[in-house]
């Protein structure tokens, strides 16, 4: 709650200091601090002295929260008298319903909040129409955790349409062991309005330059650096490229991809200064040259800024979609660099960026290298298709009450000629850029049912078995090659097994109608959907209720701080919670330490997977696990 309560204060000109429950400081706003740094003295010792000027909040110990009417806390019953003016309201709620919404809403909304209070379902019929799907998203995404910030319209009694920002923080009330969401929402439409007038001049006095024009200005800036390093300009290359851009074009077509570009470069265009210069670079890519920054640290801060910029909803066909961007950031190094070499550069820190899923990463010296490498595996890639260079690791699921193994997933691995194993965070992204990735799944599909009609003649427990294997999103939304993988799955090998696809969020994210009947007609065929690292990125259980999903995997990220964060176990239980009422499987993926698996085992989980229970073995390890009735933790550290 305290981040939320900081972020109202500072729109106070009053200034004020709020005390913790424990008479603790918790806040101190801007205009309070002015005031104690114009006195020479810190916070502690104004609330000793006593300073007029400063108003003091107390408190309470703890938050009440009735299941009924919800109890006003006392301290922010304080809040009321001065937030009631302010266009920032301030709510506080659980998963299900609002505990307290600040005077502030009846101003905004123009409507009295009781009802509110009464019936949380009744906020939705204050949305604009258009809005209401992309709100309820956001609102299941609370319980994910994770802080939030994006806009709305509503529906004004006086028959106005008002745009809203909400910001949105998420937070662990010990007391009532639950979690709670606080948010802040502000009245925007006169900013967007301004935005839009400053944005509409913007873009005549500053269109995009041609790539052309784009080099010209750069060679200029190099020639100006190999004169003298010393005393010449700073200056940087950046290059962002939007993430699976091709999926725009194939759900919502070129006309609405080509909107979204346009939209992109005037996003990116809008946050430079007008000494920068930026330009399109292929058909999904923006090169921009930093000449208003001093230094490398304020250029990735421009970077970042612009990509923050660029992320922002996009309304595509009547679906808010959220552009991901990634970015490379380069500057020149040494009185012999070019215009190719900061090119070759930034590209190759760009290349890093998507392979790693960063939203930027600066260029070192060792990252060209990087960048050759990457293009000798791509180049090396087809090749080992057709030699069949790739073999599979699996990685069993146990029960944590009996031991006993629940399921396999197999990992392709890629045993190259001069680099030796290689993992697949190495080369998946590789696969996928290239288009290959397509025959190494199927590849992928066959050399599985090998595996297991081997473990049917050797052990028909183990075939028995459910048998998980990771399927790129590439594949969707248009499924080109989904005969191919009927044709497979019809294989004995295959349709004698439960067969598990592993599928990311970012499928439904991109979804269409025809990714729905292409998941429906694979389950027809025996095979489950499961979504892998869920909770990682876009995780809403609206995609669970909204296609066929029969089985989650669980994010290591929640592992990690299982033991040590309440707030962790409560996003991990309502995950688990909301499951089994949806009728869908979990796992809990990434358990790496006894304190880790002793927790999720007390917690109710009943299929956990990691490194504590055992690595990713060779198929010819695999019948050893029906040994014994435990099994056993492995000392080695996890990798992917």
């Amino acid at each position: 709650m305290w981040p939320a309560i900081q972020e109202l204060m500072e729109q106070f000109k009053e200034a004020v200091i709020v005390l913790d429950g424990q008479g603790e400081i918790a806040v101190v706003n801007q205009a309070a601090q002015v005031h104690l740094d114009q006195l020479g003295v810190n916070a502690a010792a104004a609330l000793l002295g006593g300073i007029d000027a400063i108003r003091v909040i107390r408190a309470p110990a703890r938050i009440s929260v009735s299941s009924i009417l919800p109890e006003l806390p006392p301290a922010i019953r304080d809040l009321d008298a001065i937030s009631s003016g302010l266009p920032v309201i301030l709510s506080i709620r659980t998963l299900e319903n609002f505990m307290y919404i600040s005077p502030a809403f009846e101003n905004i909304f123009g409507r009295d909040s009781s009802e509110l209070l009464r019936d949380p379902d009744a906020f939705h019929e204050l949305v604009h129409p258009d809005d209401r799907e992309m709100v309820r998203a956001h609102l299941a995404a609370d319980s994910a955790g994770a802080e939030q910030d994006y806009e709305f319209r509503i529906l004004h009694p006086s028959g106005a349409i008002r745009w809203m920002r909400v910001r949105v923080h998420p937070f662990f009330d010990d007391w009532s062991k639950q979690l709670l969401v606080a948010a802040l929402t502000e009245d925007i439409t006169e900013l967007r309005q301004r935005r839009g007038r400053k944005r509409a001049g913007a873009e005549k006095l500053l269109p995009l330059e041609s790539t052309v024009e784009f080099r010209k200005a750069l060679e200029q800036s190099v020639d100006q650096w190999r004169l003298d390093p010393a005393s010449a300009c700073y200056f940087a290359v950046a290059l962002i490229d939007l993430v699976r851009f091709r999926a725009v074009n194939d759900s919502f077509g070129y006309a609405e991809g080509d909107r979204l570009l346009k939209e992109t470069g005037r996003r990116i265009r809008q946050a430079l200064p007008t000494r920068d210069h930026v330009s399109r670079f292929g058909s999904d890519c923006f090169a921009i040259l930093l000449r208003s920054s001093t230094d490398t640290f304020q250029a990735e801060e421009l970077v970042r800024k612009i990509l923050m910029s660029v992320s922002a909803p996009l309304e595509l066909g009547q679906t808010p979609i959220a552009i991901v961007a990634r970015a490379g950031l380069a500057s020149p190094s040494g009185i012999d660099c070019s215009a190719d070499s900061v090119l070759r550069d930034v590209d190759a820190a760009l290349q890093i960026a998507k392979q790693r899923r960063e939203p930027l990463v600066v260029s070192s010296p060792a990252l060209p290298a990087k960048s050759m490498e990457r293009s000798s595996l791509e180049f090396d890639l087809a090749r080992a298709l057709d030699q069949d260079e790739f073999f599979f690791e699996f990685q069993p699921v146990f029960d944590p009450e009996s031991g006993k193994v629940k399921m396999l997933e197999a990992l392709v691995r890629w045993r190259h000629p001069r680099l030796g194993v290689i993992s697949p965070a190495s080369f998946i992204s590789l696969a996928e850029d290239s288009g290959l990735v397509l025959r190494l799944d199927m590849q992928g599909l066959e050399r599985l049912g090998r595996q297991l009609d081997s473990w049917r003649i050797l052990d028909p427990r183990i075939a028995a078995l459910p048998v998980s294997i990771n399927i790129s999103g590439r594949h969707f939304p248009g499924f080109a090659m989904e005969n191919q993988f009927h044709s497979l799955l019809r294989s004995p090998a295959l349709s004698q097994s439960t067969i598990i696809f592993e599928i990311t969020e970012s499928v439904f994210v991109e979804s269409s109608h025809r990714t729905a009947v292409g998941l429906e007609r694979l389950r027809s065929a025996g095979v489950q959907i499961w979504l892998d690292d869920f909770g990682d990125g876009y995780s809403s259980f609206r995609y669970l209720t909204h296609f066929p999903v029969d089985g989650i995997k669980i994010s290591e990220s929640f592992v990690k701080q299982c033991v040590s964060e309440p707030k962790v176990r409560v996003i991990l239980a309502t995950l688990q919670s909301l499951a089994r009422g949806l009728g869908v499987q979990t796992v809990v993926e990434g358990v790496e330490t006894r304190e880790q698996f002793e927790t999720l085992k007390t917690m109710g989980f009943d299929a956990l997977q990691g490194y504590y229970l055992a690595r990713p073995m060779a198929a010819k390890e695999i019948p050893s696990l029906f040994g014994s009735a435990r099994p056993k933790a492995s000392p080695r550290k996890r990798s992917a």
